[in-house]
């Protein structure tokens, strides 16, 4: 229970900074003018908080060792594209690099949730 509840406040650390991108950029001195900075920022910091956080609280042990690196990957990767999506709609006018990241994330995500299914399954 108190690895769900801490889990649950990482997520919604996370979530903050991927609504609240100038939090990031004004602590740290970041870059923000232009919107793919913007998306970047959401991205990098809040997305990998929700990915952490959602691990967190997912993460039933952490043996066997696969099964854990494969789930902090997934759940990293699902919460950067998630707030990335966030940056397409509330920022707009994303450049390609951005939509390449994102199709590289949902599929390193899913890569992943693919071998845990199919490991679980024989197991």
């Amino acid at each position: 229970m108190a690895r769900r509840l801490l889990g649950l406040v990482i997520v919604v650390v996370g979530a903050y900074l991927v609504l609240s991108p100038l939090t990031v950029a004004e602590a740290l001195g970041l870059p923000h003018a232009t919107p793919t900075q913007w998306i970047n920022l959401r991205a990098s910091w809040g997305g990998t908080l929700v990915g952490i956080g959602a691990f967190v609280a997912w993460l039933p042990a952490l043996r066997p060792w696969l099964r854990s690196v494969l789930g902090l990957v997934m759940w990293a990767m699902a919460g950067i594209a998630v707030a990335r999506l966030v940056g397409f709609i509330r920022d707009g006018s994303p450049d390609t690099r951005q939509y390449i990241w994102l199709i590289a994330e949902l599929v390193i995500a899913g890569a992943c949730a693919l071998v845990i299914a199919r490991r679980k399954r024989t197991a």
